[in-house]
């Protein structure tokens, strides 16, 4: 039933698009939220930085993954997939420079990159699977 649901652009595209959004919105938080700040953000400042670096991994992974989906019918769709999620996760670092408290570095980057390389593996073991039952 779920894969049946996957299957379908429309909601991969959600999906993929409602994860892209989250992940800048949790990658722009300020690090030093205030009193007026939603909930949300100020719990954020309060993960610890293991189970931070662990969330980039897990985040990004997910993200190759779920573009992968998306662009199934393009050619390379996992390298395309790959490109996006690396290219927007430089992108969103570069960002903090702006925001108070955030600053790039390139240990995220990396955490990031490796998570798409774990994404775009799984993706590519997913298509490998759906090509050969089909």
């Amino acid at each position: 039933m779920i894969a049946a649901v996957f299957r379908a652009i429309p909601v991969r595209l959600a999906a993929s698009l409602a994860l892209t959004l989250s992940i800048a919105y949790l990658s722009l938080v300020p690090g030093y939220p205030t009193e007026d700040d939603p909930a949300l953000v100020r719990t954020v400042a309060l993960v610890p930085s293991l189970l931070q670096n662990a969330m980039h991994c897990a985040l990004y992974a997910l993200l190759t993954l779920l573009w992968a989906a998306v662009l199934v019918r393009w050619k390379r769709p996992i390298l395309w997939a790959a490109c996006f999620a690396i290219g927007y996760g430089v992108l969103l670092e570069y960002a903090q420079r702006f925001v108070p408290g955030r600053y790039p570095g390139l240990l995220d980057i990396g955490l990031n990159t490796l998570g798409v390389v774990i994404g775009a593996a799984l993706a590519a073991s997913l298509l490998h699977d759906r090509n050969r039952t089909a």
